[in-house]
């Protein structure tokens, strides 16, 4: 059946079927447990709440799938030509490993578990379950690898109108019979900056930044011509991103409707809820529905983490070796469990997800990205998001440890809004202030020349 249009783009079967894998890819694990529990901590702020979650777990991430479509390169292309190859090349390896096997595709099998265990009452009281259960998560993932062009197909033929039916259900009861009313937030501070920052655990941008090129095997499957392509995966983005956000929203409410009847968080509190709603049946439908949000994650990120190593290996070895690679590790580090990988792998992400944001709004926002005047200013302000990205992550390692060495934790906390872990948001602006008005236009850096002649 053909795919495509007379222009040479999806139609509209196909941009739906396709947005609505991708759609899939994002709605993992995390995009089902923690809008619920953001809403229940929310409480009757949860609209405001909603507003900062949405923008850096919705509106980046569409930004993400625009600055790749305009830089027409890889995750690891465009910030080699913002920060140079070196820096580049660590800072992607990095926040690839972390999206991938380190941390966020062990929680996708982790978190699933949880949920099985809850739901039907188990109580394993050794590893062994976790492990064999972690073991043929990624069998199952690994099937869907088979071919890269292939795997959005797959989940959307397979995966995604199962998922779609399942999330209906429990979306469209927990709207239509509220739990209770919305109470007053359980936090301190500011809703809008608690929805912020809470959206970096989803790690949706840098999903995108790993689905973009998913994306592009799928459409070069499907005949979209390279002129179209750009245009076509901007619309698949906006497709699956406007499904999200209609979930986000949706279990955000939710849990603001519990009104503060259920002291559980995360994996707890959905599979609560859903038995309030649906009684034990409803348990085991949560059960499900996670199950397959968390395989459609771990297959997205699993794959494109496997195409990013075959591109910075220079193909040293073919993409079913590096996916190998990738579900053996997941396999090792999911067997952890969902509160240890969380413990102790957490704050590695908060620190990475700044620069991030930095480097989708240089590419998807600047008429000129090669300009080498912007490329100064989002070159420095892209290293300042890195510093206070780390900065923010050190903290929470000490707050977690308890420990305060040499007054560090109140030094930090004297910037600006680090309490809420933005202290990033104004160095970076300032210091993109400063390297556009540092730029001579007789400058030689050969880096901003080779980029403007790019």
């Amino acid at each position: 059946m053909n795919s495509l249009n007379k222009r040479g783009d999806l139609n509209p079967v196909a941009l739906f079927m396709t947005g609505g894998a991708l759609f899939s890819m994002h709605f993992g694990a995390s995009s089902m447990v923690w809008p619920m529990n953001w809403g229940k901590e929310s409480g009757s702020s949860w609209p405001l709440a909603f507003i900062g979650a949405f923008i850096t777990a919705i509106l980046l991430v569409l930004v993400a799938y625009v600055a790749l479509a305009k830089s027409n390169q890889s995750y690891s292309q465009m910030t080699g030509r913002l920060v140079g190859n070196r820096f580049g090349a660590f800072f992607t390896c990095l926040t690839i490993v972390v999206l991938g096997p380190l941390y966020a595709i062990p929680r996708m099998s982790a978190a699933s578990w949880d949920s099985i265990v809850q739901a039907f009452g188990l109580n394993p009281t050794s590893k062994l379950p976790l492990i064999i259960f972690t073991i043929l998560f990624y069998i199952v993932t690994y099937f869907f690898l088979a071919n890269p062009g292939k795997a959005m197909d797959r989940i959307s033929a397979i995966l995604f109108p199962i998922l779609l039916i399942i999330v209906v259900a429990v979306v469209g009861k927990g709207l239509l019979s509220p739990i209770a009313a919305p109470v007053a937030k359980s936090y301190e501070g500011n809703a809008f900056a608690y929805g912020f920052t809470n959206g970096y655990a989803t790690a949706e941008i840098l999903c995108a930044l790993i689905f973009g090129v998913v994306i592009l095997k799928t459409l070069e499957n499907k005949g979209v011509a390279h002129d179209r392509m750009s245009k076509n995966m901007v619309r698949v983005g906006i497709v699956g991103l406007a499904m999200l956000s209609c979930t986000h929203l949706a279990h955000m409410i939710i849990g603001a409707n519990t009104g503060g009847t259920l002291d559980l968080s995360y994996t707890a509190l959905y599979t609560a809820v859903a038995a309030i709603l649906y009684g034990k049946v409803g348990g085991i439908l949560f059960s499900m529905a996670l199950f397959l949000a968390a395989l459609t994650t771990a297959i997205g990120m699993t794959s494109g983490c496997a195409e990013f190593f075959v591109e910075v290996s220079h193909e040293r070895l073919n993409y079913k070796q590096w996916s190998l690679i990738m579900v053996v590790l997941s396999i090792i580090f999911g067997s952890l469990g969902l509160t240890n990988i969380l413990s102790l792998l957490g704050p590695i992400l908060d620190g990475i997800y700044p620069p991030a944001i930095v480097l989708v709004l240089y590419y998807a926002l600047c008429p000129n990205a090669m300009s080498p005047r912007q490329t100064l200013a989002a070159r420095w302000a892209m290293y300042a998001s890195v510093i206070f990205g780390a900065l923010d992550m050190v903290w929470k390692y000490f707050v977690k440890l308890d420990t305060n060495p040499g007054g560090i934790c109140d030094l930090y906390l004297k910037l600006p809004f680090a309490d809420v872990s933005l202290a990033w948001v104004p160095f970076t602006i300032l210091a993109f202030i400063i390297g556009w008005f540092a730029y001579r236009e007789k400058q030689t850096d050969p880096s901003l020349k080779s980029a403007a002649d790019a």
